[in-house]
């Protein structure tokens, strides 16, 4: 069973955000890789109503941003270093 959890991909983290700066921020935020691209995203917490595919009552996220991640700059040019 360990053999099999060190094989699995990292593909992404969702975090919850507990320490929201507005009302309207995200509820649940982070990234994830599809096919070796980075994307950022951005959900809200809502409450299934009766007569929809879940259970009345039961919580859900519904993403309302995903979008490409730049690719990141440390502008650091290990080129420029004299040997």
């Amino acid at each position: 069973m360990a053999d099999e959890k060190a094989k699995r991909p990292q593909l992404g983290l969702a975090i919850p955000v507990t320490n929201k700066a507005k009302e309207s921020s995200y509820d649940l935020k982070g990234s994830i890789m599809i096919e070796g691209k980075s994307y950022r995203f951005g959900a809200y917490k809502a409450t299934a109503k009766e007569g929809g595919k879940l259970e009345a009552g039961s919580s859900y996220y519904y993403f309302h941003r995903v979008e490409a991640m730049e690719p990141q700059s440390t502008g650091f040019d290990p080129a420029s270093l004299e040997a």
